[in-house]
């Protein structure tokens, strides 16, 4: 056979192939846009070889990443209106290199970065003239990172932290052009352009597909992974939204809708779900369980995970370490999830043009699946399995499946043995995000989680707090706790409502003058009952009723 008639029969294969693992696999790809991401990552190896640099490495996906996150500090407060960034640089293959770069608006909350193994100098920048353009002389932070897999096995190097001091020449950096982004709320809790609706486009379908087959691309848009929709408050239990592969929170919205807003907040874990789920699933802890980034105290906490991501969470609750300022999960479900793996993962790491690293992970004889199970639940941890049954595909491919998750996987033994309870829904693998009866039992499993606040508590807080607004004497935080439990505070203060927790006690205490004020909001508090008498005893007239 000549050449031409072989090279003809070998193209014509690998197409039945690829058309084979997008039927096997339809939660996963379409044939056009695997075929299209095939060749953009063909063309990053072809420019590797050719001109190497670490900003082209970072998009391939036969590589190895890091996710960095830290926290920007600045005990002055001199930058905390000021348009900002921090950016790594390297000089592995080209010199003063700039390989990722974040922006956000003031300091004291984290950031996040995505870079391949190297030596780098982080810069933080500041746009202390407000032209939009950050300068040599802007610098206003420095640190020296070294990323490898020796100091960071798990590809995640939490708390490279910087603290800024007063802004410096620094001759060889480069100067940056703030982009057009959408300006998002600042928040005074959460990591930086964390506080979105459903309908940002950071949410849209070609952002989550990034983020399957160019992780590093999808981390310009999202950073950081973690989002809410609204600003913290203390009261309210956190529930933590998990999508699958090539997902985002808009699936989750049939949920939302249903939901207690006064009980619940919202947080959603935006990852790019073509990546190493280990790697996901450190970095999910980090954020979320650890305590570091938002620490919860005794407030449990809910996560609910649709498909691949049951899988990431699942790994993720394996890194507990038994410290007692861990965040606690008290409820987790899984919604449809390949929790022992998919069968498919296999052929599309055997015979894909491109290999994503989330396939070598599914992939049940490799080894996240096998030992996905190697440590049992902690015991606060209550399992809720859920799994769907309905294949409404016109080409039934393989065993009983919800038309993309084999019932064999989303029942995988060892799951359904550390699980609670397990509970069937008659819907395929999408739908049942919707499903009427799914959504009214998931609310019925949240409702027995119970936040620290006692119920009388909590009906006062959803009265809200006063509608002022205060000068720059109080501070941000102060401002927001008057803004949303203002009348709480007033109750407490003056004896309406007993304290239910150290804390509260020290509050009342030295509001009313028997030990020191010590602490902001406890000054604070007192020049807001001095400066504003009428809505103190307005609050007073109308206290709840016992």
């Amino acid at each position: 056979m000549s050449k031409a008639k072989l090279s003809g029969v070998y193209g014509l294969v690998k197409k039945v192939v690829v058309i084979s693992i997008c039927l096997a696999l339809p939660f996963l790809l379409t044939s056009c846009t695997y075929l299209n991401y095939s060749s953009i990552q063909a063309e990053y190896a072809d420019i590797q070889n050719s001109d190497p640099s670490q900003v082209n490495l970072k998009h391939m996906l036969d590589r190895e990443t890091f996710f960095v996150i830290g926290k920007i500090t600045d005990k002055s407060n001199r930058y905390s209106d000021v348009s900002m960034a921090i950016a790594a640089y390297s000089n592995k293959f080209k010199q003063n290199e700039r390989v990722d770069t974040m922006f956000f608006k003031g300091t004291g909350t984290h950031y996040g970065l995505n870079l391949p193994e190297g030596v780098y100098t982080f810069l933080v920048y500041a746009d202390i003239d407000k032209d939009q353009m950050l300068h040599q002389s802007e610098i206003v932070g420095e640190r020296k990172v070294v990323i490898n897999m020796t100091s960071s096995p798990e590809k995640v190097l939490s708390h490279v932290d910087i603290k800024l001091t007063g802004s410096t020449l620094t001759a060889w950096a480069k100067t940056i052009p703030i982009p057009d982004i959408i300006e998002t709320k600042q928040s005074l809790y959460y990591p930086a352009g964390t506080i979105r609706s459903l309908d940002d486009p950071i949410f849209d379908e070609k952002i989550s597909t990034l983020g399957m087959y160019d992780p590093a691309s999808f981390l310009e848009y999202a950073p950081t992974m973690f989002y809410a929709l609204e600003e913290d408050v203390a009261h309210k239990i956190p529930v933590v939204f998990v999508h699958g592969i090539g997902g985002s929170f808009r699936s989750f919205e049939p949920i939302v809708k249903r939901m207690d807003r006064d009980r619940y907040r919202l947080w959603f874990f935006y990852y790019p779900s073509g990546g190493d789920l280990d790697q996901l699933a450190d970095f999910f802890y980090s954020l979320f369980l650890s305590g570091e980034v938002i620490p919860l105290g005794e407030m449990p906490m809910i996560v609910i995970a649709h498909s691949m991501g049951g899988i990431v969470v699942r790994e993720a609750l394996n890194k507990y370490q038994g410290k007692t300022d861990e965040n606690k999960v008290e409820l987790f479900v899984t919604i449809a999830s390949p929790l022992g793996g998919h069968p498919s993962a296999a052929l599309g790491e055997k015979h894909g043009l491109i290999v994503l690293p989330a396939w070598r992970d599914l992939n049940p004889n490799n080894r996240f699946i096998k030992e996905l199970y190697k440590k049992p639940l902690p015991k606060f941890v209550n399992h809720q399995l859920f799994y769907a049954y309905k294949n409404t595909s016109t080409l039934k491919l393989g065993e009983n499946s919800d038309g993309v998750v084999p019932l064999s996987s989303q029942l995988h033994p060892e799951a359904q043995k550390q699980s609670h309870q397990q509970f069937g829904f008659n819907e395929s693998h999408f739908d049942i995000l919707k499903n009427d009866k799914m959504i009214t039992l998931l609310l019925k499993k949240m409702s027995g989680v119970k936040s620290i606040f006692p119920e009388s508590h909590m009906k006062i807080l959803v009265n809200g707090g006063f509608d002022v607004k205060l000068n720059d004497s109080y501070s941000p935080v102060t401002k927001h706790l008057i803004q949303y439990a203002g009348k709480y505070l007033v109750f407490l203060a003056n004896g309406v409502i007993e304290p239910f927790h150290p804390q509260q006690e020290h509050f009342i205490q030295a509001i009313q003058g028997e030990i020191s004020a010590n602490k902001d909001i406890e000054r604070e508090f007192i020049m807001f009952m001095r400066e504003y008498p009428e809505l103190v005893n307005g609050a007073l007239k109308n206290q709840p009723n016992e």
